[in-house]
Formats: C-alpha cells, structure tokens, sequence
C-alpha cells in the first residue's frame, strides 16, 4: 500500500488517503470469553493488557484486514467475530468461535475471507 503523502500527490484528499491506509487504535485485552472481549476498532491495533486469559475480538467485513500487534508480556486471544473462525496457515481451518493464540510482541495480520473465515499470518 502506497503512503498517504504518495496518494495525496497522486490526487485523493487528505481523507481518502488516510482512509486507504487504516486508522489506529491503542486497545486494552479485556474478559476471558469471546462476548465480553474488547472489540477492535480499527485496522491497525496496539493491544496491551493481555495475560494469556484476557482477549480482543475481530471486527469487519469480507476483504477487511486487520493488523494487530500484542505488546504485552503473555499470550494475547483473538477471537473472530460470532459464528466465525480462524484459520492458520500451516495448520487449517479453525473452529467456530475458537480464540487464536497470539504470542508475545508478535504481529499478526487477519483477513476476513467470508462471513464465517479469518485467516492469520503472524511474523517469525
């Protein structure tokens, strides 16, 4: 993805071209289960809080991605949204509702590829 100030030379608005690039949050991991969970709200997430129980939950449509970093000392869950599941590479399909592992200081990118499939690729 080009950065805003290529795009913006390239013609879009200050607007559209931060819009193509996402926007940030700074989140908090908070619950133990999938429903109370914080819900991300952007497409590039900070989380913090995370101590291998508490979690964030995914939020988008298909095609959506999600950039998450976990900068916490322990093991971050990600959930997919309800009724959906996420798939790892080199592992398979997930489970409905099941919580993805993300480890510590690690990124990890999420794609929505249909309504009910997120697919995670998280750096080395």
């Amino acid at each position: 993805m080009a950065l805003s100030k290529d795009l913006m030379g390239g013609g879009f608005s200050a607007g559209q071209a931060h819009a193509l690039g996402g926007n940030y949050a700074a989140i908090t991991a908070t619950g133990s289960i999938q429903t109370d969970a914080a819900v991300l709200t952007a497409s590039n997430c900070v989380v913090a809080g995370a101590d291998g129980t508490k979690g964030v939950v995914l939020s988008g449509d298909i095609g959506d991605t999600c950039f998450v970093f976990n900068n916490s000392g322990s093991t971050l869950k990600v959930y997919p949204n309800v009724g959906a599941a996420i798939a790892v590479a080199g592992t398979g399909l997930g489970s409905a509702n099941a919580a993805f592992s993300q480890l510590t200081y690690k990124l990890t990118q999420y794609k929505k590829l249909t309504t009910t499939q997120w697919v995670a690729l998280t750096t080395a």
